[in-house]
């Protein structure tokens, strides 16, 4: 909610912590405020880190030995994979300390002892992460994986920072701690018609997700999560619309400001008496706009296309219709045969595609 805009330096840290304690709880990347651990922390004891890495891991180098780590847990739908798997990376010297109640499944050391299949896995989002680390390491390994999410992240926070507080964000660009994976911003300092009209516009391109139900469900800010799933030039797509929308609708004079309502009432009016989403332009402004700010890019400011569809040019077969966003590489291991219809083989059974309705009704009954 912007309420929190720095960490604990380490001088604090080493100050206040009982150099007895068994842990020390790190979460390297704050995804709400937008807060993150380039680098952990040295402590001057030797007590171990537990580190959330959920929103972080895999986008940069970790210093396992400098900062003394003991334990790191990872969920993989962040970075690595889909929701059901949490990747952990324990030392070996703190196996064997688990408290007798400690179930089977929380047990480090019952689940190394047994290969890790002391459960049964989620075999396929564990293959998703397998292949995940393929794409990674072939990708250039953890220093190519920082390289481009530093990059990605400077497109968004280097527009904000020169949008002359059109856009803004609650970690101030002098901090350490600005999180290259989740960037909050908001439009003219949480605007609410403005930013409803952003969102509607963002959402015609393609751009999707920058305000969710938790953790914003109210309050001014938005969130661009740019985790490996989002790519740099999908960045640069965002940067661009952000870049165009503020040259629409920021205006010179801060007390020139007038409501936005018309903007969005003409902008929602045209697109339910276009019947497509996308019919009519948004109103400017009564007041000259100002001029588009300038990505910091080796390259120009792109004008952002129709979605952000990333389907692959190769598949030939204009009959074959992927979903929207659909990414499809040769880490994948997708074919098109996944989206066609049963070849080389007859019709099914005709009772297999009857439906039962008595047995619905005694269900419901």
């Amino acid at each position: 909610d912007g309420s929190c805009t720095t960490l604990p330096s380490v001088d604090r840290i080493n100050a206040e912590i009982n150099p007895r304690s068994k842990f020390l709880y790190v979460c390297s990347n704050e995804t709400v405020n937008g807060l993150e651990l380039h680098d952990l922390p040295r402590l001057a004891s030797r007590v171990p880190l537990v580190v959330d890495a959920s929103s972080d891991f895999t986008s940069k180098p970790i210093a396992w030995r400098r900062a003394n780590v003991g334990i790191l847990f990872a969920c993989a739908s962040k970075n690595i994979g889909h929701p059901g798997v949490t990747a952990v990376i324990i030392r070996r010297d703190l196996l064997n300390r688990a408290n007798p109640m400690t179930p089977g499944i929380l047990n480090y050391t019952t689940n190394l002892s047994a290969g890790n299949v002391w459960n049964t896995i989620p075999t396929f989002n564990v293959d998703v992460v397998g292949v995940m680390m393929e794409w990674l390491r072939d990708a250039g390994g953890m220093a190519a994986a920082e390289a481009v999410s530093t990059a990605k992240a400077k497109l968004i926070y280097d527009l904000i920072d020169n949008s002359n507080g059109f856009f803004g964000t609650p970690v101030d660009r002098s901090s350490p701690y600005r999180s290259r994976m989740n960037v909050p911003f908001c439009v003219d300092d949480g605007n609410e018609e403005l930013t409803n009209l952003f969102l509607v516009e963002a959402w015609e391109r393609g751009i999707v997700g920058l305000k969710t139900v938790t953790p914003f469900k109210s309050g001014k800010y938005l969130r661009a999560s740019l985790y490996h799933g989002v790519s740099y030039d999908e960045a640069r797509v965002l940067a661009g619309y952000m870049s165009e929308f503020m040259a629409k609708h920021a205006v010179r004079l801060p007390a020139a400001r007038g409501p936005a309502t018309s903007a969005l009432s003409r902008r929602l009016a045209s697109m339910v008496m276009s019947g497509n989403g996308g019919g009519g332009n948004s109103a400017a402004t009564h007041v000259a706009p100002a001029a588009p700010a300038q990505v910091a890019d080796d390259s120009s400011v792109i004008t952002p296309p129709a979605s952000l569809s990333s389907s692959p040019d190769s598949v030939a077969d204009s009959t074959m219709t992927l979903p929207k966003n659909f990414k499809m590489n040769r880490y994948a291991r997708l074919t098109a045969d996944m989206f066609a219809g049963p070849s080389g083989v007859g019709s099914p059974p005709g009772e297999l595609l009857e439906y039962d309705h008595e047995f619905e009704a005694a269900m419901i009954r």
